[in-house]
């Protein structure tokens, strides 16, 4: 029996990857090993494994030359996607710039952004290291003083696996460090990017694992454009976490977790006003005589909702129309301080199909969840304008977005002026197709009858013949 190692680096792949079926047909097949990071909270899935092999640590100084070499990485290939400039963009504080002033105030702020900019060292440090006269000398010394993990080495070394999977954001040490450990060994390695954005938005890979697991052809355009990968290293396989959308879209009308009609406004990890946006809605549905007296809004805030400049903390007093969702109640009770990221909390994946499915409509900034509610043939209304107080979160710079105004009933909002107007339209929409909607969906994400488990089976057994 063929043995394989997983390696799991956040307690997001525990809840994606774990807690789902996807390992399923792995564990079945081979002899399946797994590992993790010390510092995740969710360790129960993982010690109750009889393959568990123990924690693994990465030193503050190997991560943080390592992320420094990543953000390097960044500003040299930001040319291959608009989104890697916004990173920077937010990394530097460029929101410390007075743009809603005259030209005083702005060069004002300009220098006090340039002084606080020389003691951050993702601010100016990172164009300088990134410039392509001195990038091929600092990337070059930077990846000396990261040396191979002898960790990994000895572990890899003692077993004899026939094939690393390692799940990742394209943004992790230990993807990093583990991926380089298989290449010197020849040993068999393979990414599964979990997220829609992972590929545009983080870095560029310095050292490449020998497969990557993707989730359709766009990423599949990434992969190759932006980190150099061949076509015969890159595998679309979709994500765990989408394939219950697709088998329960028929439940929608049996089935409801509320019994009220709802619009449902989800959230960004990245900074947006969402207060201000749900104050807007609540507004257009006071003003519209035809809004049903019990149509509400439901607030799914982000579970790691990113620190903002705007006022983010939701008071329903203040709202008549307004309330949280149910799932962010419960979190609000176990972490009081659930605004600032807690990992430790992972929302049940079960839950969505039903909240996404049963919405009237779905608006909110620009994230993941809106692309979710586009599988669930819901219409959708992203919010594509800038709030007033944040570094622009609109398609201007989130590219993994191009495309999405295709999908039937998926439009964008691209002024708060229009958002009236965006509302009254979905609120009227017919039903959408579901053989229309995917035939555009397919660009970003796979879909096939063949459950995530399968396909992920089905695919190492190839590349390890």
């Amino acid at each position: 029996m063929s043995k394989i190692l997983v390696a799991i680096s956040s307690d997001v792949y525990v809840r994606n990857y774990l807690k789902t079926d996807a390992l399923v047909g792995l564990e079945t097949q081979f002899d399946c090993h797994f590992i993790a990071d010390q510092s995740l909270s969710l360790t129960e899935d993982l010690e109750s494994k009889p393959g568990f092999r123990g924690f693994y640590t990465v030193s503050g100084p190997t991560q943080k030359r390592h992320r420094r070499l990543f953000n390097i990485m960044m500003w040299r290939h930001r040319k291959k996607s608009r989104t890697f400039l916004y990173r920077w963009l937010r990394n530097a504080q460029w929101h410390l710039i007075d743009r809603s002033h005259g030209p005083f105030k702005r060069g004002l702020s300009t220098i006090r952004w340039f002084f606080s900019a020389l003691a951050n060292p993702e601010g100016l440090i990172v164009p300088l290291l990134g410039n392509r006269i001195i990038f091929p000398l600092a990337s070059r010394w930077l990846q000396s003083q990261i040396p191979l993990s002898e960790e990994f080495r000895t572990l890899i070394e003692r077993e004899n696996y026939d094939a690393v999977i390692i799940p990742s954001a394209a943004f992790d040490e230990m993807s990093v460090d583990l991926t380089r450990v298989c290449n010197h060994l020849g040993i068999t390695s393979l990414c599964l990017i979990d997220n829609w954005d992972n590929l545009s938005s983080k870095t560029v890979f310095w050292e490449r694992p020998s497969h990557i697991g993707v989730w359709g052809p766009q990423a599949t355009e990434q992969a190759t454009r932006i980190h150099g990968f061949s076509n015969e290293q890159v595998h679309e396989i979709g994500t765990p976490r989408f394939d219950q959308y697709f088998s329960t879209r028929s439940k929608r009308q049996t089935t409801r977790s509320n019994n009220f009609p709802y619009i449902l406004f989800v959230g960004s990890a990245m900074p947006f006003d969402e207060i201000s946006a749900l104050n807007k809605i609540e507004k257009v549905l006071t003003d519209d005589p035809t809004a049903p007296a019990d149509l509400r809004i439901i607030y799914r805030p982000h579970p790691w909702q990113q620190k903002r400049r705007s006022k983010s903390e939701f008071r329903p007093e203040q709202f008549d129309r307004v309330i949280l969702d149910k799932q962010m109640e419960l979190a609000h009770e176990r972490f009081p301080h659930r605004l600032q990221p807690v990992t430790a909390f992972q929302p049940d994946l079960a839950y969505y199909p039903q909240l996404l499915g049963n919405a009237d409509c779905v608006i909110g900034p620009l994230t993941t969840m809106l692309l979710e509610a586009a599988i669930c043939l819901r219409p959708v209304i992203g919010l594509n304008y800038y709030d007033g107080v944040h570094i622009n979160t609109s398609r201007r710079y989130f590219s993994h977005f191009d495309g999405a105004e295709k999908i039937p009933g998926f439009t964008f909002c691209n002024s708060e002026k229009e958002l009236e107007l965006h509302i009254r339209n979905a609120l009227e929409m017919p039903s959408i197709s579901s053989k229309e909607s995917d035939s555009v969906v397919r660009e970003f994400i796979h879909i096939s009858d063949t459950p995530y488990s399968e396909r992920l089976l089905q695919l190492v057994n190839r590349i390890i013949g």
